[in-house]
């Protein structure tokens, strides 16, 4: 297995392993706005980097993982991760830890020294898991009215 930058040839396959990470949580998934949500950060957004876990064999896209500098209002910069995900048949072979590895080593190198993500509770324990597992630490719950 092989982490690289994601390209443009990558995004087919990235949309469907999204698509398909939607449908198995009853999620909604608007293709068109994942899509323009991809191109608009690869083209000009220089604080994100959205890596993608290939197969050396098959040149097949296990996984991806997407993180970003951000800015609170306070003006402290800390890192941002996202869209975590791992191929269903390829999960618990320490695809999403690496992922996590390097978009941890690309936020040092960019000397942010917090790193925050976002977990759905009693829907992504394996995730839980990996997360205490690399040091982070629930800080926060977040509660939604739908409306």
């Amino acid at each position: 297995m092989k982490i690289r930058e994601l390209t443009n040839r990558d995004i087919d396959e990235i949309t469907l392993l999204m698509k398909n990470l939607c449908q198995l949580r009853g999620q909604e998934f608007d293709e068109e706005r994942w899509r323009i949500s991809l191109i608009e950060q690869m083209s000009r957004n220089s604080n994100t980097e959205i890596l993608v876990a290939i197969d050396d064999e098959t040149n097949s896209i296990l996984g991806m993982g997407n993180c970003s500098i951000r800015t609170s209002e306070n003006g402290d910069r800390f890192g941002y991760i996202t869209n975590l995900i791992v191929k269903e048949e390829s999960r618990r072979l320490g695809i999403g830890e690496e992922l996590m590895r390097h978009m941890i080593d690309y936020l040092k190198s960019n000397h942010i020294t917090s790193i925050r993500l976002a977990l759905k509770q009693n829907v992504d324990k394996v995730a839980q898991i990996l997360f205490t597992k690399l040091g982070f630490q629930e800080v926060l719950h977040i509660y939604e009215l739908k409306i």
